[in-house]
Protein backbone atom coordinates (compact mmCIF):
# COMPACT_ATOMS: atom_id res chain seq x y z
CA UNK A 1 0.00 0.00 0.00
CA UNK A 2 2.81 2.15 0.58
CA UNK A 3 4.32 2.30 -3.07
CA UNK A 4 0.88 2.48 -4.27
CA UNK A 5 0.02 5.31 -2.36
CA UNK A 6 3.67 7.04 -3.41
CA UNK A 7 2.70 6.20 -7.01
CA UNK A 8 -0.46 8.13 -6.74
CA UNK A 9 1.44 11.32 -5.07
CA UNK A 10 3.65 11.08 -7.90
CA UNK A 11 0.84 10.75 -10.42
CA UNK A 12 -1.09 13.34 -9.10
CA UNK A 13 1.96 16.29 -8.82
CA UNK A 14 2.33 15.11 -12.52
CA UNK A 15 -1.40 15.65 -14.00
CA UNK A 16 -1.19 19.38 -12.24
CA UNK A 17 2.14 20.17 -13.91
CA UNK A 18 0.25 18.89 -17.21
CA UNK A 19 -2.45 20.88 -16.54
CA UNK A 20 -1.29 23.79 -16.03
CA UNK A 21 1.15 23.43 -19.22
CA UNK A 22 -1.86 22.40 -20.98
CA UNK A 23 -3.39 25.59 -19.82
CA UNK A 24 -0.24 27.70 -20.79
CA UNK A 25 -0.01 26.30 -23.98
CA UNK A 26 -3.91 26.67 -24.68
CA UNK A 27 -3.77 30.40 -23.62
CA UNK A 28 -0.37 30.97 -25.47
CA UNK A 29 -2.44 30.06 -28.65
CA UNK A 30 -5.06 32.66 -28.11
CA UNK A 31 -2.53 35.45 -27.11
CA UNK A 32 0.23 34.89 -29.70
CA UNK A 33 2.79 35.41 -27.02
CA UNK A 34 5.38 32.90 -28.03
CA UNK A 35 4.97 31.65 -31.71
CA UNK A 36 5.75 28.15 -33.09
CA UNK A 37 4.90 28.06 -36.01
CA UNK A 38 8.14 25.88 -37.74
CA UNK A 39 8.38 23.18 -40.01
CA UNK A 40 8.91 21.29 -37.11
CA UNK A 41 6.73 22.53 -34.39
CA UNK A 42 3.97 24.30 -33.36
CA UNK A 43 1.44 25.16 -30.90
CA UNK A 44 -1.58 22.80 -31.52
CA UNK A 45 0.91 20.34 -31.91
CA UNK A 46 2.36 21.17 -28.11
CA UNK A 47 -1.20 21.75 -26.90
CA UNK A 48 -2.08 18.08 -28.85
CA UNK A 49 1.19 16.41 -26.85
CA UNK A 50 0.32 18.03 -23.49
CA UNK A 51 -3.12 17.60 -23.40
CA UNK A 52 -2.91 13.98 -24.25
CA UNK A 53 -0.27 13.31 -21.62
CA UNK A 54 -2.72 14.89 -18.92
CA UNK A 55 -5.25 12.70 -20.28
CA UNK A 56 -3.18 9.70 -20.10
CA UNK A 57 -2.25 10.33 -16.87
CA UNK A 58 -5.45 10.94 -15.26
CA UNK A 59 -6.67 7.28 -16.78
CA UNK A 60 -3.18 5.89 -15.05
CA UNK A 61 -3.80 7.78 -11.99
CA UNK A 62 -7.47 6.33 -11.53
CA UNK A 63 -6.40 2.91 -12.34
CA UNK A 64 -3.92 3.56 -9.03
CA UNK A 65 -6.78 5.02 -7.60
CA UNK A 66 -9.20 1.76 -7.69
CA UNK A 67 -6.07 -0.52 -6.88
CA UNK A 68 -5.45 1.69 -3.28
CA UNK A 69 -8.80 1.36 -2.86
CA UNK A 70 -8.47 -2.81 -3.75
CA UNK A 71 -5.05 -3.43 -1.19
CA UNK A 72 -7.34 -1.13 1.15
CA UNK A 73 -9.91 -3.57 1.54
CA UNK A 74 -8.57 -6.55 1.08
CA UNK A 75 -5.67 -5.37 3.81
CA UNK A 76 -8.70 -4.78 6.01
CA UNK A 77 -10.39 -8.08 5.25
CA UNK A 78 -7.08 -9.55 6.24
CA UNK A 79 -6.93 -8.24 9.48
CA UNK A 80 -10.16 -9.05 10.59
CA UNK A 81 -10.11 -12.11 9.46
CA UNK A 82 -6.50 -13.08 11.38
CA UNK A 83 -7.77 -11.09 14.39
CA UNK A 84 -10.99 -13.15 14.66
CA UNK A 85 -9.18 -16.15 14.37
CA UNK A 86 -6.63 -15.22 17.07
CA UNK A 87 -9.74 -14.57 19.05
CA UNK A 88 -11.28 -17.73 18.41
CA UNK A 89 -8.60 -19.74 19.57
CA UNK A 90 -8.53 -17.49 22.97
CA UNK A 91 -12.11 -18.45 23.52
CA UNK A 92 -11.47 -21.81 22.55
CA UNK A 93 -8.73 -21.96 25.29
CA UNK A 94 -10.81 -19.77 27.75
CA UNK A 95 -13.72 -22.40 27.52
CA UNK A 96 -11.78 -25.44 27.71
CA UNK A 97 -9.73 -24.11 31.08
CA UNK A 98 -13.61 -23.24 32.60
CA UNK A 99 -14.93 -26.66 31.85
CA UNK A 100 -11.88 -28.33 33.09
CA UNK A 101 -12.51 -26.31 36.52
CA UNK A 102 -15.59 -27.06 36.74
CA UNK A 103 -15.05 -30.81 36.04
CA UNK A 104 -13.36 -32.20 39.40
CA UNK A 105 -13.38 -35.78 38.48
CA UNK A 106 -12.43 -35.67 34.61
CA UNK A 107 -8.22 -35.83 34.13
CA UNK A 108 -6.52 -32.86 33.08
CA UNK A 109 -5.16 -33.89 29.68
CA UNK A 110 -1.33 -32.60 28.99
CA UNK A 111 -2.35 -31.35 26.01
CA UNK A 112 -5.32 -29.65 26.57
CA UNK A 113 -4.53 -25.97 24.85
CA UNK A 114 -0.93 -26.97 23.56
CA UNK A 115 -1.88 -27.16 19.69
CA UNK A 116 -4.71 -24.08 20.05
CA UNK A 117 -2.42 -22.05 21.70
CA UNK A 118 0.18 -22.55 18.66
CA UNK A 119 -2.51 -21.41 16.44
CA UNK A 120 -3.02 -18.31 17.97
CA UNK A 121 0.79 -17.34 18.09
CA UNK A 122 0.18 -18.31 14.28
CA UNK A 123 -2.26 -15.55 13.79
CA UNK A 124 -0.40 -13.31 16.25
CA UNK A 125 2.19 -13.21 13.87
CA UNK A 126 0.21 -12.66 11.00
CA UNK A 127 -0.83 -9.73 12.63
CA UNK A 128 2.48 -8.21 13.01
CA UNK A 129 3.27 -8.55 9.17
CA UNK A 130 0.48 -6.45 7.86
CA UNK A 131 1.63 -3.16 6.11
CA UNK A 132 -1.47 -1.18 6.23
CA UNK A 133 -1.01 2.37 5.00
CA UNK A 134 -3.60 5.03 3.82
CA UNK A 135 -3.86 8.87 3.11
CA UNK A 136 -5.41 9.31 6.49
CA UNK A 137 -2.88 9.14 9.28
CA UNK A 138 -5.23 8.99 12.25
CA UNK A 139 -6.96 5.84 11.07
CA UNK A 140 -8.37 3.94 13.86
CA UNK A 141 -7.74 0.73 11.86
CA UNK A 142 -3.55 1.55 12.07
CA UNK A 143 -3.87 2.77 15.64
CA UNK A 144 -5.34 -0.96 16.29
CA UNK A 145 -2.90 -2.45 14.14
CA UNK A 146 0.22 -0.98 15.88
CA UNK A 147 -1.48 -2.26 19.21
CA UNK A 148 -0.98 -6.03 17.99
CA UNK A 149 2.88 -4.74 16.89
CA UNK A 150 3.54 -3.42 20.44
CA UNK A 151 2.87 -4.20 23.82
CA UNK A 152 -0.48 -5.45 23.77
CA UNK A 153 0.84 -8.10 21.28
CA UNK A 154 3.67 -8.93 23.24
CA UNK A 155 1.66 -9.42 26.08
CA UNK A 156 -0.76 -11.83 24.38
CA UNK A 157 2.18 -13.87 23.03
CA UNK A 158 3.28 -14.10 26.54
CA UNK A 159 -0.31 -15.03 27.11
CA UNK A 160 0.23 -17.84 24.56
CA UNK A 161 3.44 -18.87 25.72
CA UNK A 162 2.74 -18.74 29.28
CA UNK A 163 -0.43 -21.88 28.46
CA UNK A 164 2.27 -24.71 28.24
CA UNK A 165 2.82 -24.26 32.44
CA UNK A 166 -0.31 -26.38 32.17
CA UNK A 167 1.79 -29.19 31.30
CA UNK A 168 4.46 -28.52 34.28
CA UNK A 169 1.84 -28.05 36.53
CA UNK A 170 0.48 -31.40 35.61
CA UNK A 171 3.71 -32.94 35.85
CA UNK A 172 4.75 -31.27 39.32
CA UNK A 173 0.91 -32.62 40.84
CA UNK A 174 1.97 -36.28 39.55
CA UNK A 175 5.11 -35.84 41.23
CA UNK A 176 3.82 -35.09 44.92
CA UNK A 177 1.21 -37.75 44.54
CA UNK A 178 3.99 -40.43 43.46
CA UNK A 179 5.79 -39.23 46.49
CA UNK A 180 3.11 -39.69 48.69
CA UNK A 181 2.76 -43.47 47.07
CA UNK A 182 -0.58 -42.04 45.24
CA UNK A 183 -0.97 -43.37 41.23
CA UNK A 184 -3.71 -41.37 40.57
CA UNK A 185 -4.95 -39.42 37.30
CA UNK A 186 -4.89 -35.56 37.84
CA UNK A 187 -7.87 -33.80 38.27
CA UNK A 188 -8.47 -29.85 38.39
CA UNK A 189 -8.65 -30.23 42.05
CA UNK A 190 -4.79 -31.12 42.35
CA UNK A 191 -3.12 -27.84 43.54
CA UNK A 192 -0.70 -27.03 41.09
CA UNK A 193 -3.25 -27.91 38.02
CA UNK A 194 -5.85 -26.12 39.61
CA UNK A 195 -3.77 -22.72 39.96
CA UNK A 196 -2.60 -22.85 36.34
CA UNK A 197 -5.83 -23.32 35.12
CA UNK A 198 -7.71 -20.10 37.25
CA UNK A 199 -4.20 -18.29 36.02
CA UNK A 200 -4.96 -19.41 32.43
CA UNK A 201 -8.77 -18.53 32.69
CA UNK A 202 -8.35 -15.01 34.20
CA UNK A 203 -5.78 -14.10 31.58
CA UNK A 204 -7.68 -15.64 29.03
CA UNK A 205 -10.65 -13.21 29.76
CA UNK A 206 -8.26 -10.22 30.21
CA UNK A 207 -7.29 -10.70 26.08
CA UNK A 208 -10.57 -11.35 24.86
CA UNK A 209 -12.03 -8.62 26.40
CA UNK A 210 -9.13 -6.34 24.57
CA UNK A 211 -9.56 -8.28 21.13
CA UNK A 212 -13.95 -7.81 21.29
CA UNK A 213 -12.85 -3.83 21.53
CA UNK A 214 -10.60 -4.34 18.42
CA UNK A 215 -12.78 -6.31 16.20
CA UNK A 216 -15.52 -3.90 17.40
CA UNK A 217 -13.76 -0.50 16.36
CA UNK A 218 -12.54 -2.57 12.99
CA UNK A 219 -16.29 -3.49 11.88
CA UNK A 220 -17.59 -0.17 13.07
CA UNK A 221 -14.82 1.51 11.17
CA UNK A 222 -15.75 -0.69 8.03
CA UNK A 223 -19.43 0.44 8.55
CA UNK A 224 -20.30 -3.19 9.80
CA UNK A 225 -19.44 -5.14 6.90
CA UNK A 226 -18.03 -8.11 8.84
CA UNK A 227 -21.24 -8.48 11.03
CA UNK A 228 -18.85 -8.97 14.32
CA UNK A 229 -22.03 -8.83 16.62
CA UNK A 230 -23.34 -11.80 14.85
CA UNK A 231 -20.02 -13.72 14.65
CA UNK A 232 -19.52 -13.14 18.41
CA UNK A 233 -22.46 -14.49 19.03
CA UNK A 234 -21.91 -17.56 16.92
CA UNK A 235 -19.04 -18.43 18.38
CA UNK A 236 -19.86 -18.16 22.41
CA UNK A 237 -22.87 -20.15 21.62
CA UNK A 238 -20.94 -22.93 19.98
CA UNK A 239 -17.93 -23.02 23.03
CA UNK A 240 -21.25 -22.84 25.61
CA UNK A 241 -23.40 -25.75 24.12
CA UNK A 242 -19.70 -27.53 23.42
CA UNK A 243 -20.31 -31.55 23.88
CA UNK A 244 -17.49 -33.94 24.17
CA UNK A 245 -17.29 -36.42 21.97
CA UNK A 246 -18.43 -40.04 23.27
CA UNK A 247 -17.08 -43.05 21.86
CA UNK A 248 -20.03 -45.16 22.11
CA UNK A 249 -21.82 -42.35 20.33
CA UNK A 250 -19.34 -42.27 17.33
CA UNK A 251 -19.27 -46.48 16.87
CA UNK A 252 -23.22 -45.82 16.86
CA UNK A 253 -23.15 -43.27 14.44
CA UNK A 254 -23.78 -44.61 10.69
CA UNK A 255 -21.28 -45.16 8.00
CA UNK A 256 -20.92 -42.06 5.56
CA UNK A 257 -21.93 -42.44 2.38
CA UNK A 258 -21.58 -39.63 -0.63
CA UNK A 259 -24.54 -39.99 -2.88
Amino acid sequence: MKSCIKTIKYLAMLSVVFLLLTYGISLNDENRWIVLDTPWLSNSFAFAIAGGSFASILVVLACELQKYHFLKRQTEDYFFCQLFSLYTQVTIIHYNTKRQLNDLSSPVPNNLIDEISNRGKICLTSLTSIEYVTFCKDNDIDKQLNQYRGKAGTQIRIFLQDTLFLKMAINEDKIALLKQGRDELITSQNPKTHQTLKKIFDDSSAVLSFIEKSLDIIDKECKKRYCWDELKRNVIRCEENFASANLDDVLKSPTIQFN
